[in-house]
C-alpha cells in the first residue's frame, strides 16, 4: 500500500510541475515499499539518491517557472527549497552513515514534507503561473 496517494487536491494546475510532483510521490512510495520489504541498505541508498537528485531538479524547474511568471514570493520559496534540500540531504547522510534507519517516522516526515510543501507553499504560485 502506498504511503501517499496522488489526488487532484495536490495539483498546481501546471502539467509539467504536476508530473514532477507525481514522480516525487512515486519515489517516496518506492522508498516506503523497499523499507517495508526489508530491502538492504544499498537498495535504500539508491532510492534515496534518486529522491535527492530528482528533488533538486524539480526545485530548479519550479523556480524557473516562478521567475518567468514574475511570482513575488520567489525568494522566500527559494529559501524554503534550500531548507528542505538540506533536511533531505542530512537525512540521507545520516542513513548512509548508519546513524538512522528508515522507519515509519522517517517515511512520515518525507510524506508530510512533500504534501505540506505542495499544499501550502506551491499553491501560492498557481495564480501567477496561470497568468502566463
Amino acid at each position: 500500500m502506498a504511503i501517499i496517494e496522488w489526488n487532484q487536491s495536490y495539483s498546481v494546475q501546471n502539467s509539467e510541475l504536476d508530473e514532477q510532483h507525481k514522480k516525487l510521490v512515486e519515489l517516496i512510495n518506492l522508498l516506503h515499499d523497499q523499507m517495508k520489504m526489508g530491502k538492504g541498505r544499498e537498495n535504500l541508498n539508491r532510492v534515496l539518491t534518486q529522491l535527492e537528485e530528482y528533488t533538486t531538479t524539480h526545485f530548479s524547474c519550479e523556480e524557473q517557472w516562478m521567475e518567468r511568471a514574475g511570482f513575488s514570493g520567489l525568494e522566500s520559496h527559494r529559501k524554503e527549497h534550500e531548507s528542505l534540500t538540506r533536511q533531505v540531504k542530512d537525512l540521507i547522510e545520516q542513513h548512509r552513515a548508519g546513524k538512522i534507519s528508515l522507519s515509519l517516522e522517517v517515511m512520515l516526515f518525507l510524506k508530510d514534507w512533500l504534501i505540506n510543501h505542495i499544499q501550502k507553499s506551491d499553491k501560492q504560485y498557481v495564480s501567477a503561473l496561470n497568468s502566463l
